[in-house]
């Protein structure tokens, strides 16, 4: 699919700043024509913009757990303000039952949290053309949770020790004398995990651990 030629304004709403990160890198490199026009850890914080804004606002970058409530708490603000901002829902988190109460509520797409560059432009420019990407963007992400569900029951203890405590920001040493190992055991142990999880790096394991709810 081309890449939609308007440039589409959007704000990122999410209160973890490594998926922010990750949403910000992810729509780097998916060749979209976008503007982030500002991003927001909580829903209180987004809605106090959208009243002032939200004619602005072409697309919601929209996570479902917020330190202050939830996803549905923003959507409800649009439909108050009769805003024509098109909402996604990119979470790792929400549930199947949760996930159909927000298509109920006049979601336009859902993206899992593993979502590619090339897919963000499918979703993306899909909702921006007037078309919902819900059925196959819900499936999707019930399938990558069910995945990563069926990785976290092979971890062991220690692994999931490790995982949040790397969750913390501690380097090799750190994360080391709290596990009462050698900084060369740390490695093999995240080389391990990294294969049995099938990420890349530190951060992407962080993500993995907040889909799974091993992080807050």
């Amino acid at each position: 699919m081309e890449t939609n030629k308007k440039e589409i304004h959007l704000i990122i709403v999410e209160d973890q700043p490594v998926c922010r990160l990750g949403i910000r890198m992810t729509l780097g490199n998916s060749g979209i024509n976008y503007q982030i026009l500002d991003e927001f850890g909580t829903a209180s914080q987004a809605i106090e913009y959208l009243e002032k804004n939200g004619q602005e606002v072409d697309l919601i970058l929209l996570d479902y757990v917020l330190p202050d409530g939830n996803g549905m708490d923003v959507i409800q603000a649009v439909k108050r303000l009769r805003l024509k901002a098109k909402i996604v829902i990119f979470s790792g988190e929400a549930g199947g039952a949760i996930l159909k109460q927000l298509l109920e509520a006049g979601v336009n797409g859902f993206m899992s949290k593993s979502v590619t560059p090339e897919e963000i432009a499918v979703v993306l420019n899909s909702v921006m053309q007037g078309q919902d990407y819900t059925d196959e963007g819900l499936m999707r992400v019930e399938d990558d949770l069910k995945d990563d569900y069926e990785t976290l029951k092979s971890l062991t203890r220690r692994e999931m020790e490790l995982i949040t405590l790397c969750a913390t920001g501690l380097n090799t040493k750190q994360l080391a004398d709290e596990m009462c190992v050698t900084p060369h055991s740390i490695e093999n142990m995240k080389s391990a995990l990294f294969s049995k999880i099938g990420v890349k790096s530190t951060n992407e394991l962080i993500l993995y651990a907040f889909r799974v709810g091993l992080i807050c």
